[in-house]
């Protein structure tokens, strides 16, 4: 099986998305993370704002930056929605990235 590659239009545009991410919540961590079992790379942001006012509320949000930074006519983010993975810090998944971040493949933005 061929590992699918995180290219730098893929790092561009997970780091624009996250910076205006951050405008409108709290982001503990933020890391392109490749899931072997999936064959594929999350852009995973971590916020405690998950718990506090739920993922629904964030996902949409969300889905209106990437929709945004997408028709940009400047340069258009090629990042699809569904490749974001909103997570609380206290999730199974952060914890694994926190203790084992360094074995996983990943690309980081910020880790607190």
């Amino acid at each position: 099986m061929y590992e699918t590659s995180l290219v730098a239009a893929d790092i561009a545009g997970g780091q624009r998305i996250v910076a205006e991410v951050e405008r409108i919540i709290r982001v503990t961590a933020a890391l392109w993370l490749y899931l072997e079992e999936e064959d594929e790379w999350k852009l995973v942001i971590v916020s405690p704002d998950v718990e506090e006012r739920g993922p629904i509320d964030l996902y949409t949000r969300i889905a209106v930056i990437v929709n945004n930074l997408s028709v940009d006519p400047q340069n258009p983010v090629q990042t699809p929605f569904t490749s974001i993975s909103l997570v609380s810090p206290n999730s199974l998944l952060y914890d694994r990235i926190k203790h084992f971040g360094r074995t996983m493949k990943s690309h980081v933005y910020k880790m607190e």
